[in-house]
């Protein structure tokens, strides 16, 4: 599914409960789950992690179940939470019972695998009507050192990811970008770490102040996101229905 090292990953859920990057996410999240999806549902979450997500969800009263790759995220989210629902699994294999799930959770999952066949699988596991929410990274142009590092295969375009959807046969009802206010400093700051190579990191570790305001940017970035169809971001995010 994801070529995380251990290290990776140690690094990556701790900061799901800090980063900037991460709160911009979460909040639109919430949004497109608050639109779209009514009611306790059964989630799957495909890439939980170390189950950042997954607790979540759970706390809301939602039954939720996470996939992933990597044991050691799954070890750590067990001892945490003994009753965890997870299984270890490699994407796009998904072993788990057709028509089960009302909501599957892919929070930038899919440019690390055949994502057609994810896809495919995942409407096998929808029940009627169920949702996919997800999220990519976009604009093929942006991609850079970081990617590589992260281990994505590509960034799609808003037209790549709707036309993916619809040939896994789903129905794209919102497909948006996000984090366009921090476009441009993403743009530099993978310019300058071509060059300089100490920079590379500098997006994983802002300071205390800096976090602060690019995590409220973010927010509020994501409130406007229902009346402002911002046009580039550097991400895509998207609810479609099983069709």
């Amino acid at each position: 599914m994801i070529s995380f090292s251990e290290e990776r990953l140690a690094r990556v859920a701790d900061m799901e409960r800090w980063h900037f990057w991460f709160a911009g996410r979460q909040a639109i999240l919430n949004q497109l789950w608050h639109r779209h999806v009514q009611g306790q549902c059964k989630v799957l979450d495909v890439g939980c992690g170390t189950g950042h997500t997954l607790r979540e969800l759970s706390r809301l009263g939602h039954r939720v179940v996470g996939i992933d790759a990597r044991p050691e995220g799954l070890r750590a989210l067990r001892r945490e939470w003994p009753n965890a629902d997870v299984v270890q699994a490699v994407a796009p294999h998904l072993p788990l019972v057709d028509e089960t799930f009302d909501v599957i959770l892919m929070l930038d999952v899919l440019e690390h695998t055949d994502d057609l066949a994810l896809l495919a699988q995942s409407h096998r596991l929808l029940r009627p009507g169920g949702w996919v929410l997800l999220s990519v990274p976009a604009l093929p142009w942006l991609w850079s050192y970081r990617d590589e590092a992260a281990g994505h295969l590509r960034r799609y375009t808003r037209a790549q990811l709707r036309k993916l959807l619809a040939d896994a046969r789903f129905v794209a009802l919102d497909v948006r970008f996000y984090q366009c206010w921090l476009l441009p400093v993403a743009v530099i700051t993978r310019l300058l770490g071509r060059r300089w190579p100490g920079l590379r990191d500098a997006e994983e570790r802002p300071n205390r102040l800096l976090n602060q305001l690019l995590s409220a940017a973010n927010r509020l970035e994501a409130r406007l996101s229902d009346r402002i169809a911002w046009p580039m971001g550097l991400s895509l995010v998207a609810a479609c229905q099983k069709a």
